[in-house]
C-alpha cells in the first residue's frame, strides 16, 4: 500500500476525460423532462367520452395514473349515445403503483370514447403505519383515483390525438367540470406512445422516486423501510427538474459520475501509479451495473458513492498508521471517513457489511501489536481499546447525530423523535423478516451471474414491446469482462494476501509431525515414520515474503462486502452486490500495476480493457432501455438464467 498520494496533471485530465465519458453516457436518454404534470383526481364515479375528430382505429387506450386505484369501463361509438361496451379493466396492478402507465387494448373503429371511471378504496398511507407508527395526515382508505393524462394509440403505435373531452350528464353522477376535465387532455403534445421507461417510473422508483417528490410536497413519504437521506438528494433533481423522470434520476447520474474520480484516487492511494488510479476507475466506468444502478431513481448509487468516499480517507488513515503508528498519526481522515459512513448509512443500511471489513483490519493491525505488547492480559486489553477504538465508540453519538438529522424534515411534519425512533424498529422487523420474490438471487450466484437451475440472476428491470419487432429492456448484472476477471483475480489475491499455500502446507506439516508422535512407538511403522521424517525436516514460513497490505485490504472488504449475505435471510438481489463491485475492479487491477512494465503485462491489461468497453457497447441495449430487435436481444442470452425479454 502506498502512502503517499501525489496528483498530477496527467491525473487530473484522466479523471477529467473518464467522468466526462461517464457522464455523457448516462445521461443520454436519461429520461424526459417535458413530461405532462397536470392532474385530474376523484373520489367517486365520472362518466365522460372524448371526441377523436373522426372515425378512427383504435388500439389502445393508455392512462397516465399518477397514483390511486379505480376501475374503468370502456365504450366506443361514432356518435355520443350510441355506445357499444368494450370491457372493465382496472386502473391499478399494484397498490404502490406511482406515475405509471395503464394501457388498455381495445382494438375497435371509433371516433368516440366514453370512459366510466369508478374510483376504488386506496391506502395512501406511509410504510408501518398499520404496525403503530402514525402520521398527523394519515388518512384510512378510500376511493381515490388520480389521472395526469389520457392518450390513444393506433394499430402503427402512433398517437391518435384527442381533441375534446366533455362529461355525460343526464341522471348520470358526475364530479367536476368540463375545465377539470380538460387536465385529463391539455398536455397531448408532451405523450410518449407507446410510453417506455423514458416517460415513467419503473421497478422500485415507485418508492424512492416517490419519496422524492413526496418531501418536495411536503408530504410524507410512502417509502419509510429506508432511512430517508438517498430520497432526499434525489428530491434536488425534482426541485431543479421538475416532478419527470429526469429530475427523479439525474442526481443518480451525477453521483455515479462522481464514483469515477473516487475510483482513481483509491485505485491511485492503493498502488501509487497512473495505471492503477486509470484501471480501476476505467473498470468501473464501463461496469453494467454502475451505469444501470445510476440512471434508475434509487438510492442504491448514493450509498456505493459515500461508502468509496469513506474508503478514501480510511486509506489515508490507515496507511498512516502503517507507516507511523498510532500515536503521531493524525485522527481526522478517521472522523472524516466515519461522517462519510454516517451519510451512507443514513442513507441505506446495507453500508454497515463492508465497513465492517474496515473495523477488522484495524482489530488485525492493532491484536498484532498487543500479542508482542510486554504487560498483564489487564494491560493489554486496555492497552487495544486505547488506540483508536475508544475514539470510534465516540464516534457512534456522531453518527446517530447524522442519522437522526436526516429525519427532520419529518419531525418538521410533524412527526416526534419518538414515532421517528419507533420506525427504526419497524425498518428492523421489515429487513430481518422473511421477505420473499421469485425473482430473487442467492448471494454466491452474484459473482458468476448465472445458476444452472434457470432460475434468474440477473434482475430485470423493465420491459416495453415497441412497434416492428423491437424491445426496450433494462436489466442489472455485470459487465462479464470486470466480474469474472474480478472475481478470478480476487481468488487469486486471496492467496497472496493470506498465503494461503503456505498455510495449507504448514497444516500439513503439523499434522505430519503429529503422526510422527504417535507412529513413532510402533516398530512396525519404521519405515512410514522414516518418511514422514524426511518429509518435514523444515517448518514452512508462514509469512513468506512479507504481508501485503494492499492485498489484504482489497480481499478482507470485498469479503466482508458480499459473504455477509450468507446471514441474511430475507430476500436478495444481485444489485445488492454492488457495494462489491469496486473490490472486483481493484482486484484485476492489483494485477494489472503489477505487471504493467512487462510487454506481455501490457498486452494483457489491453486486451481486459477492450473485452470491457466491447461488452458494454454489445450489452448496451439491454441495460439501457435503448431499442433494439428482440432477435439481438435473444441472442445476448448467454445462459438459460439469463433474462432480458421473452
Amino acid at each position: 500500500m502506498k502512502f503517499e498520494l501525489k496528483i498530477t496533471k496527467t491525473d487530473i485530465l484522466t479523471i477529467v476525460l473518464l467522468s466526462v465519458l461517464f457522464f455523457g453516457m448516462a445521461a443520454w436518454n436519461l429520461g424526459r423532462i417535458d413530461a405532462p404534470t397536470t392532474d385530474w383526481e376523484t373520489t367517486s364515479w365520472d362518466i365522460f367520452y372524448v371526441d377523436l375528430g373522426s372515425v378512427q382505429q383504435v388500439q389502445n387506450v393508455i392512462f397516465w395514473v399518477k397514483m390511486g386505484n379505480a376501475s374503468v369501463q370502456v365504450f366506443s361509438g361514432e356518435e355520443p349515445g350510441a355506445w357499444n361496451p368494450i370491457g372493465n379493466f382496472s386502473l391499478q396492478d399494484r397498490a404502490t403503483d406511482y406515475q405509471v402507465q395503464k394501457t388498455i387494448p381495445i382494438n375497435t373503429n371509433a371516433r368516440y370514447l366514453r370512459l366510466d371511471i369508478v374510483a376504488a378504496t386506496f391506502d395512501s398511507r406511509p410504510n408501518f403505519s398499520n404496525w403503530g407508527v402514525t402520521n398527523p395526515t394519515d388518512k384510512e382508505p378510500s376511493p381515490y383515483i388520480q389521472i395526469t393524462e389520457i392518450g390513444v394509440s393506433s394499430p402503427s403505435n402512433t398517437q391518435v390525438p384527442i381533441t375534446s373531452i366533455m362529461p355525460i350528464k343526464g341522471g348520470f353522477p358526475i364530479n367536476g367540470s368540463v375545465s377539470d376535465l380538460n387536465t385529463l387532455i391539455d398536455e397531448q403534445s408532451l405523450l410518449e406512445v407507446p410510453p417506455t421507461y423514458m416517460s415513467k417510473m419503473y421497478f422500485d422508483e415507485v418508492y424512492f422516486a416517490r419519496a422524492a417528490e413526496d418531501y418536495v410536497n411536503h408530504v410524507f413519504p410512502l417509502e419509510r423501510t429506508h432511512p430517508p437521506l438517498g430520497k432526499l438528494i434525489q428530491a434536488i433533481g425534482v426541485v431543479a427538474f421538475g416532478e419527470t423522470p429526469f429530475g427523479w434520476r439525474i442526481m443518480g447520474v451525477i453521483f455515479g459520475t462522481l464514483m469515477v474520480p473516487l475510483m482513481y484516487l483509491l485505485g491511485k492511494k492503493l498502488f501509487g501509479t497512473w495505471i492503477g488510479g486509470f484501471s480501476a476507475a476505467f473498470l468501473f466506468t464501463f461496469d453494467f451495473m454502475h451505469f444501470t444502478m445510476a440512471r434508475i431513481g434509487t438510492v442504491d448509487t448514493y450509498v456505493v458513492f459515500f461508502s468509496l468516499l469513506s474508503q478514501l480517507f480510511f486509506l489515508v488513515y490507515f496507511s498512516n498508521v502503517l507507516k507511523n503508528g498510532w500515536k503521531t498519526t493524525s485522527v481526522l481522515p478517521l472522523l472524516l471517513a466515519v461522517v462519510f459512513f454516517a451519510l451512507g448509512f443514513s442513507t441505506k443500511w446495507f453500508i454497515l457489511w463492508g465497513t465492517a471489513g474496515l473495523l477488522a483490519l484495524l482489530v488485525a493491525v492493532r491484536f498484532r501489536e498487543i500479542v508482542k505488547l510486554k504487560g498483564t492480559l489487564s494491560d493489554k486489553y486496555v492497552a487495544f481499546f486505547s488506540r483508536p477504538f475508544l475514539l470510534l465508540l465516540g464516534c457512534i453519538g456522531v453518527v446517530a447525530a447524522i442519522y437522526f438529522a436526516t429525519y427532520i424534515p419529518e419531525m418538521l411534519m410533524g412527526n416526534s423523535p419518538l414515532t421517528i425512533f419507533n420506525l427504526q424498529n419497524a425498518m428492523f422487523s421489515f429487513h430481518s423478516g422473511s421477505v420473499t420474490d421469485s425473482a430473487a438471487a442467492p448471494w454466491w450466484s452474484w459473482p458468476f451471474m448465472f445458476r444452472f437451475d434457470g432460475a434468474s440472476v440477473p434482475r430485470w428491470f423493465d420491459i416495453t414491446y415497441l412497434p416492428n419487432g423491437t424491445v426496450s429492456t433494462i436489466t442489472v448484472f455485470g459487465n462479464p469482462a470486470v466480474w469474472w476477471v474480478g472475481f478470478v483475480a480476487i481468488v487469486v489475491l486471496a492467496d497472496e494476501a493470506f498465503h494461503v499455500r503456505q498455510f495449507l502446507t504448514l497444516i500439513k506439516y503439523w499434522l505430519y509431525r503429529l503422526s510422527f508422535k504417535l507412529l513413532h512407538r510402533k516398530a512396525r511403522f519404521a519405515n512410514l515414520v522414516n518418511r514422514i521424517s524426511n518429509s518435514t525436516t523444515q517448518k514452512p514460513n508462514l509469512k513468506g515474503k512479507g504481508w501485503d497490505a494492499t492485498a489484504i485490504y482489497i480481499v478482507v472488504v470485498f469479503l466482508f462486502s458480499w459473504l455477509t449475505y450468507v446471514f441474511v435471510g430475507r430476500a436478495t438481489y444481485i444489485y445488492h452486490y454492488y457495494l462489491s463491485v469496486p473490490l472486483i475492479c481493484f482486484a484485476t487491477t492489483y494485477f494489472i500495476n503489477k505487471y504493467w512494465h512487462k510487454p506481455l503485462g501490457k498486452v494483457a491489461a489491453i486486451i481486459i480493457f477492450a473485452a470491457t468497453v466491447a461488452m458494454f457497447l454489445a450489452f448496451y441495449p439491454v441495460i439501457s432501455g435503448a431499442p433494439a430487435s428482440t432477435e439481438y436481444i435473444h441472442n445476448l442470452k448467454w445462459f438459460p438464467s439469463w433474462f432480458f425479454a421473452p
